[in-house]
This record gives structure tokens, sequence and C-alpha cells, in this order.
């Protein structure tokens, strides 16, 4: 324009998820907790905008495909479909840090994650759950772990600061001839709430096929 000011276009791209609210981010979760954790389904992408309120999960990227916000959906609160939480980005040089807020209770801060990642492959998850942003209940930490460039193992640890207890469990995964994961082994150093299995090197099925 005559004042020499130049516009910025800006090139956003959205998607709609239906399910995985019970796990973090949902479709896009950095979690591999869904492998042998029940009930904890990522569930599917939906193909282009949602004609009615069939979604619970809205992701938006920015041009370079990077994901800036994701808006979660519910009409469990007053019975109106909106948004329950958003959750925005920080992107650092090999790091990806997340902020997720409650609009209906006054944008409290309620859950903090990293990612790191090394050679591009995530190496490092954590994520913290707060109490209306002033105090911690839950701390869970995963490290992965890869082999040519395959995951091999995930190290799940999970603090509750409130009765002071740490859980944590190693899973090492085994692939099938297709080179889908397949069975997995636990390596249980801390007795854990969600995963109560009498013998420790038995070997289970994943719950979801993915490579």
């Amino acid at each position: 324009d005559d004042l020499g000011i130049k516009h910025m276009v800006l090139d956003f791209k959205k998607e709609f998820s239906k399910g995985g609210t019970t796990i973090h981010r949902g479709f896009y979760s950095p979690s591999s907790l869904d492998l042998v954790i029940g009930g904890c389904n990522r569930e599917k992408l939906i193909n282009g905008v949602p004609k009615s309120n069939a979604y619970d999960y809205e992701y938006i990227f920015d041009s370079k495909g990077d994901l800036i916000c994701a808006k979660k959906y519910s009409d469990e609160i007053d019975g109106i479909f909106n948004v329950i939480s958003i959750e925005l980005f920080l992107y650092k040089k090999d790091m990806v840090m997340s902020f997720v807020f409650e609009p209906y209770n006054d944008y409290a801060l309620t859950l903090i994650s990293e990612c790191q990642y090394v050679n591009k492959r995530l190496s490092r998850y954590e994520s913290a759950i707060c109490f209306e942003g002033k105090a911690c209940v839950e701390i869970d930490v995963e490290t992965f772990e890869y082999t040519d460039d395959l995951l091999k193992s995930v190290c799940w640890c999970r603090y509750t600061p409130s009765v002071q207890l740490l859980d944590e469990n190693k899973f090492v995964f085994s692939r099938d001839e297709e080179g889908y994961l397949s069975t997995y082994t636990i390596e249980q150093t801390v007795a854990s709430d969600y995963l109560n299995f009498s013998c420790v090197q038995e070997t289970y099925d994943v719950k979801v096929r993915r490579k």
C-alpha cells in the first residue's frame, strides 16, 4: 500500500476427528499408551468439514503444516455443543510445547505438554495435569527407543504428587512379518494402578494395528 506496509496472508488448514476423547489431543496424540492400554483409542479423522456436531476435535495447521491449535468439543456442559478445551503450541528447535485451557472455566490452564525430538523422531513426551493452573496433580513421561527408525520400546513413568506415588513400566515391542507392531512384553519396576499383570515377562497383543 501507500505506507509501504506488507500485508501477510495467513494460510491455514483445518481437520476434524471423531473420538479419542480419553487420550491427550485425540487422533494426533504424541502418546503411545493406546498400544498397551484399553480405552485410549485415537479413533479417526473425518473427511472434509462436518455438517453436524458429529466430531470431537478440530485441528488447525499453519502454512508449514505445523499443528498450532487443537480444539476439543462436547455437549456435556449445559447440553450445548461447544469448545471445552483449547490447546496452543510453541515450537522451538527439536521441541514442541503445548498449553491446554478450558474456556468454560475462565480459561484455566489444565495441561502442559512437551515433546522432544532427536533426528525428527519423538524421543520424549511429557505432560503435567494442572488443577486450575495452580497445582500439578499428575505428571506423565514417555521415552521412546527405536531400532532402524522403527519404534522398539516405550518407557512410561507416572507420578502423583498428592500421594507421592510413582508408577514405571517399560514396554518392549515385536513386529509381525508385515512390519506391524504385534506383541509386547513388560518390564515392570514399580507397581502400576493401570496395569495389573501377575507375570512380568508374559507376551501381550498390542491394542492397535500400527507400524
